[in-house]
């Protein structure tokens, strides 16, 4: 059975998916930027503590304040966006004003923020399968949540685990955040499909 909208929720709609056309520009540079800094991060084959540090600090103070921003435009969950957003601009503050801190204390922090950052991606995107390319959110949401878990747990290296931790997670979340913002260029016409199908 085709979920039903109220008048509440397809007003909201109306208002987001205008909103989300107008600015699916800015999710295309920062996914295109993500994917840059992201390979940067795993070519810097002279990496240190402090680069690490900065490098993590850096994207995840970025990627909260998005977080943020987006918590209000949320139709859905926007409690969970808010405090996700919340947790990765202290994550990030915490990199950036104490680079000394031990490799082991940055893993943790990020590794934590991935497992929360998984857990709402996945449930955000069971929660919208209507929504056009759901399916590579749940995808990211699964990958976080096995780096989080390799980065507070791997007993090798731990400068090594968050280059690489870093690195790929970045790329992965520009790649998703690219192909997203192709969608939202449509998103109006998409968004009137999916009433059409609703019969709203």
């Amino acid at each position: 059975m085709s979920p039903q909208l109220t008048p509440q929720e397809v007003a909201a709609g109306d208002e987001l998916a205008t909103l989300t056309e107008k600015i699916w520009g800015w999710y295309l540079a920062g996914g295109i930027l993500s994917i840059l800094f992201g390979f940067f991060v795993l070519s810097y084959k002279t990496a240190t503590l402090y680069a690490v540090a900065y490098f993590a600090g850096a994207f995840f103070l970025a990627v909260g304040i998005f977080q943020v921003i987006g918590s209000f435009r949320a139709a859905k969950f926007r409690w969970a966006y808010l405090i996700m957003g919340v947790i990765s601009i202290g994550g990030g503050i915490v990199c950036l004003v104490w680079p000394h801190i031990t490799l082991y204390v940055i893993a943790i922090i990020i590794g934590w923020m991935l497992l929360f950052w998984g857990v709402t991606d996945i449930v955000g995107s069971l929660m919208s399968r209507q929504v056009p390319y759901w399916w590579l959110y749940l995808i990211r949401g699964i990958i976080s949540i096995f780096l989080g878990i390799w980065a507070i747990r791997h007993p090798g290296n731990a400068l090594v685990v968050l280059v690489v931790v870093i690195g790929f997670w970045c790329v992965l979340y520009g790649t998703i955040e690219t192909i997203g913002a192709f969608s939202a260029r449509h998103a109006v016409r998409n968004w009137e499909a999916m009433k059409h199908e609703l019969g709203v």
